[in-house]
């Protein structure tokens, strides 16, 4: 039961962070970019907020029973990373063998934004994936393991993943979600999808940053 609370909360938490800024925007049209200082402080404050709810006087769920080592969830984090940029790129060029769009507004929006605004970044590398890690896989992922199986709960979670990026690029991000549920459960640490999952957007980052 306390877990469930405590899922709810982290629920409640991240859907008021994602809100906030739209909210701010349609308020104070007059705040201009103003809004990108403020949604950047808003995820990073988000995901400390949503950490502390995670770990607070939590009960390890059914996923985290046996966790693995320190050095073990490091390792399967950068393995991780660099599978599951693999598995991207071999998705991108199917679609573009079919004829289809590869652009991702989602990630050009956020780009672009960062490019004019590099402190933007750290909402990309920092808040979102940790907020999107415990939000999407500690708890969606782990409320519906018991209920569904890690198969069951897996597709739920990569779904809900991939719609809460809403880009077009359903079969990518559902992929995403379903490598990173699939690194929680392997190693019963959710730190270890938040190293790939932050080293993943670094990967698209840093580059942009050093140019």
């Amino acid at each position: 039961m306390a877990n469930r609370r405590q899922s709810l909360s982290i629920l409640v938490c991240y859907f008021i962070v994602y809100a906030l800024p739209t909210l701010l925007v349609t308020g104070f049209p007059h705040l201009g970019s103003e809004v990108y200082l403020i949604q950047t402080l808003d995820y990073l404050i988000g995901a400390i907020i949503i950490g502390w709810l995670a770990w607070h006087h939590a009960q390890p769920n059914t996923i985290e029973q046996q966790p693995s080592t320190w050095l073990s969830t490091i390792l399967w984090g950068l393995a991780g990373t660099f599978i599951v940029i693999v598995g991207q790129n071999a998705i991108l060029n199917l679609t573009r063998l079919l004829g289809q769009s590869t652009a991702s507004e989602n990630t050009s929006t956020l780009l672009a934004v960062g490019q004019k605004y590099p402190f933007f970044f750290l909402a990309v590398l920092v808040g979102a994936p940790i907020m999107e890690e415990i939000v999407f896989r500690k708890v969606i992922f782990g409320f519906f393991t018991p209920v569904t199986g890690s198969i069951g709960a897996a597709v739920i979670s990569s779904l809900l993943f991939s719609f809460a990026h809403a880009d077009g690029h359903l079969i990518l991000y559902a992929f995403v979600g379903l490598f990173f549920c699939w690194l929680y459960r392997h190693t019963g640490r959710i730190q270890t999808s938040m190293i790939a999952h932050v080293l993943m957007n670094g990967a698209v980052v840093i580059p942009i940053l050093f140019n």
